[in-house]
């Protein structure tokens, strides 16, 4: 049996399909609002609430955890499911490995965190791609999210974009009026650096590296704009506001795009990766589903970020398949001839 927390929201009902889609046919669907299921176990949970949690849990070989917001909800999931023995894998939870404790008496659970799409792909990804090169000299990465927020996707949004570092230097100013390849039309490109980005960028012992958020509509940047001046409540609902008002009459999409510099057998070679989806909701989904079903197959007992721990080739194969709906591409040229290919020019 897998349970599925948060199992009736954009993301966990969205994990639950692709897991249904990959042959899993013991599926728990949990939530406070649960709703009829044709091909899961519909049940009643509140993830506060110990007893609940942990009725909830029984039987289970494995948790996925999507409710949100991971920021208030996952320390204190991870802690009691941790502490009976049962693997998790969470859509969030960047700071849960730290403030675990292991379990008195009984052997430790497997838990992956930040199993999502930021952060978790965000990190996967350029590494992945990274090791097609024998040697890697730059990285570029601009990750274009256009879609609605709720509340607590919002939230937890903020707590990712809000939670950067204090710099080793001075990050390039914004850009407005960007047009990148792939992308429907020209976007705002935030630079920002967080802990992800910095372990990468020290894990693939780069030179060179910018990361950026690449925003579509006005209203979004402003409210990330005012977010760390404004109250958290009145953050969170200026963001829900503008994305609404940004994706007004308009598909929502996301779009990852990664390049990589560096040499290939003796060459200067320059690889770019792009990856589409449909929406936010079904690329957190589709990693943390493909995060289960590696942690269900590994043997050993795996405790950290999901960047971090996975083994990639194999989570690759498994997120690739079709059932997620997310497209990837792979170009032997960098951004530039891609925009010219296309009309745009940076």
């Amino acid at each position: 049996m897998i349970g599925i927390l948060g199992g009736f929201g954009a993301v966990g009902s969205e994990v639950a399909r692709i897991l249904h889609q990959w042959g899993e046919t013991s599926l728990r669907v949990g939530g406070r609002h649960p709703q009829p299921v044709a091909w899961a176990q519909s049940c009643y949970v509140d993830v506060s609430d110990e007893e609940s949690l942990m009725a909830f849990a029984t039987d289970c070989r494995l948790i996925v955890n999507c409710a949100a917001p991971s920021a208030r909800l996952s320390q204190q999931v991870a802690n009691r499911l941790h502490a009976a023995g049962i693997p998790l894998v969470d859509a969030g939870g960047i700071d849960c490995p730290a403030a675990l404790t292991p379990p008195v008496g009984r052997h430790p659970g497997s838990a992956l965190f930040a199993a999502g799409a930021l952060p978790g792909l965000s990190g996967i990804l350029p590494v992945w791609l990274a090791r097609k090169l024998g040697r890697v000299d730059a990285l570029h990465c601009w990750f274009g999210v256009f879609d609605r927020f709720t509340p607590g996707g919002a939230e937890d949004y903020l707590e990712g974009v809000l939670r950067t570092p204090a710099s080793q230097h001075t990050l390039p100013r914004r850009q407005s009026n960007v047009i990148l390849p792939f992308f429907p039309r020209p976007v705002l490109l935030q630079p920002y650096e967080d802990e992800e980005s910095l372990r990468v960028t020290e894990q693939l012992a780069l030179r060179y590296s910018r990361w950026y958020l690449a925003l579509d509509g006005e209203h979004l940047a402003r409210a990330l704009e005012t977010a760390r001046v404004l109250p958290r409540e009145a953050a969170i609902q200026a963001v829900v506001e503008g994305a609404t008002l940004d994706v007004a009459g308009r598909h929502a999409w996301v779009n990852f795009l990664i390049q990589v510099d560096g040499v290939r057998q003796g060459t200067s070679t320059t690889l770019t990766l792009l990856l589409r989806a449909p929406g936010i909701a079904q690329l957190t989904a589709a990693c943390a589903a493909a995060c289960a079903k590696w942690l269900l197959k590994s043997p050993e007992l795996v405790l950290g970020l999901a960047a971090e721990c996975i083994d990639i080739e194999a989570f690759m194969l498994l997120f690739c398949q079709e059932q997620t709906g997310i497209d990837i591409e792979l170009f032997d040229r960098g951004i530039e001839h891609l925009n010219e290919m296309s009309g745009g020019a940076l």
